[in-house]
């Protein structure tokens, strides 16, 4: 998207993926010698604790920096002093020297890191890599942060006043908190958050009509007009990020009471029937930007409601006045800079902070409750029992075999989900013969039985790890194998699963993984509990 024209080694360069390492130019002696020191560290502890029992009921904590001394094993000690003596300087060297990177592909990615006028960036889904003119980007975060609806200016931010109040939350309510705890919430090197935007390519309508009619790796298309950016705060190290870690640990227990909870696309083919009465529709609805929408009393209240509802599921000596008290506390300090100016999001989550994703979940939840509620006063118990039994949710996105004909879906979707909540608004996508959801494309066939094949967005670049990466070599063996087995756990028609598994022998055979291992690995998939007979024939044809 940027009017910077790429040559061919710089797009040479690009399609290898972000996440393509290049081969170390040496050997790092001291980074090896501190590897080393650790295993050895992990050694005496392991001997130290053999047959001690830990009593400590600490959820988090600071990761300890006792070493236990010498002499309490001989033959520990010797060995350690084996290891410590080890000559790393005579290692043969060989290896680091079959470089997947020429000089020239070295000064390439120079070019492009170095290059002010252009950023480039992972896209949010698909893989893809995007390269956008500089101030095309800024132009399209400053669009989200000058929205006072949900960001404001924030001129008068003090990491250390956050840092101050969060020390006085854990002391005024986290009495409960073991001292462990405490230590782990306050005591850390903080710096602030960076925000950053991830583009949406997939929902760009003009981006995809592109992708689409292109016939290589490489699309250009200057500055669409059509496309957005998904705003992620990176706090790894911000004020709150221990705390939201805390928060979310004590609170994924109650997603296993939430009805319609999708776990993973597993979960979801679970819970799919095998097959579906006549004039079934397949139904999707998607929450709008939902992370960003939620209300911090709606947000509070839901989380209450859980609380109050299954206390059982938290700790006797947490209390709920800290998960509750330190969860507003997260969502008013979401504070971040961009462009030598502070920000602070005043309404909704940040994508980015641990505790996100299951608050979302468990907010959607509690307006879930209350849709049932609503589908039993007006249509009756049986309706409420339908949409309970069928309704699956995974975040914000939404299914259900829908059996009561269109225009009771439209009232559905119109007169009861958008009604749950001005705030929280769903868009649907129906249709009669397939549809996606998730990484499945779900379908019925004229006898109305359901069968599933894998989805692709249209800007899906297959853009695997490439097998010249330095990457360790059990993690590129493995890949072969993870593909071909989600493949073969989604893909329900046989035919369809040989094509599919052909199909990845090409992406992989593109991403220059040996055919040698490629079949390997699908021996492997063939020998496992799936018992799928197809793979080795499909990805040896």
């Amino acid at each position: 998207m940027s009017s910077r024209k790429l040559g061919t080694d710089e797009i040479f360069i690009l399609e290898k993926g972000l996440k393509f390492t290049p081969t170390p130019k040496a050997q790092n002696i001291p980074e090896m010698e501190a590897d080393i020191s650790d295993f050895c560290r992990k050694l005496r502890l392991a001997e130290f604790f053999l047959d001690e029992s830990v009593n400590d009921d600490s959820l988090v904590r600071n990761k300890s920096t006792f070493t236990p001394g010498k002499g309490r094993n001989k033959e520990l000690d010797q060995f350690i002093e084996h290891l410590a003596k080890f000559p790393l300087n005579e290692i043969n060297n060989k290896r680091f020297k079959r470089s997947n990177f020429t000089r020239k592909q070295w000064e390439t990615v120079g070019n492009l890191t170095n290059d002010p006028s252009i950023i480039i960036k992972e896209a949010d889904k698909g893989n893809a890599v995007v390269i956008m003119d500089t101030d095309y980007y800024r132009n399209l975060s400053l669009d989200i942060l000058n929205d006072e609806s949900y960001y404001t200016e924030n001129k008068t931010y003090k990491i250390k006043g956050v840092m101050k109040n969060l020390d006085k939350i854990v002391n005024n309510v986290g009495n409960g908190l073991t001292d462990k705890e405490k230590d782990y919430l306050v005591n850390f090197k903080f710096k602030e958050s960076n925000f950053y935007g991830l583009p949406k390519i997939h929902k760009s309508k003009i981006i995809n009509d592109a992708c689409s009619k292109s016939q290589t790796s490489y699309v250009e298309n200057l500055r669409p007009n059509d496309l957005k950016l998904r705003p992620i705060v990176a706090g790894p190290a911000c004020e709150t990020h221990r705390l939201s870690n805390l928060i979310d640990i004590l609170l994924k227990p109650f997603l296993t009471k939430v009805r319609s909870y999708i776990r993973d696309t597993m979960d979801f083919l679970n819970n799919l029937p095998e097959r579906t009465p006549p004039g079934s529709i397949l139904v999707s609805f998607d929450v709008t930007n939902l992370y960003s929408n939620i209300p911090h009393d709606l947000g509070i209240n839901a989380i209450k409601y859980w609380l109050n509802k299954y206390p059982e599921l938290i700790p006797d000596r947490i209390s709920k006045e800290f998960i509750l008290t330190g969860l507003k506390f997260i969502l008013e300090n979401n504070n971040f800079h961009f462009d030598d100016n502070h920000y602070r999001q005043i309404l909704g989550t940040a994508m980015g902070t641990k505790v996100a994703p299951t608050y979302a979940t468990l907010t959607l939840a509690f307006l879930e409750e209350e849709m049932y509620n609503k589908i039993e006063q007006s249509k009756g118990l049986e309706e409420r029992l339908y949409i309970e039994r069928n309704w699956k949710r995974f975040l914000d996105d939404c299914f259900i075999i829908w059996q009561n004909g269109e225009e009771s879906l439209l009232d559905f979707h119109s007169n009861c989900l958008n009604k749950l909540h001005p705030d929280i608004q769903f868009t649907v996508e129906r249709d009669r013969a397939s549809l996606p959801f998730l990484d499945t494309l779900v379908k019925l066939d004229n006898n109305n039985n359901i069968q599933t094949d894998i989805f692709y967005k249209a800007t899906d670049t297959k853009q695997y790890l490439t097998f010249e990466s330095c990457h360790p070599r059990h993690t590129k063996n493995n890949i072969p194998y993870n593909l071909a087995r989600r493949i073969c756990t989604i893909v329900s028609d046989e035919d369809t699963l040989k094509t599919r598994l052909g199909e990845l022998r090409y992406f992989l055979k593109n991403r220059n993984y040996p055919e040698q291992l490629i079949d390997r690995k699908s021996t492997r998939l063939n020998s496992s509990h799936l018992g799928i007979s197809y793979a080795v024939f499909c990805l040896k044809k």
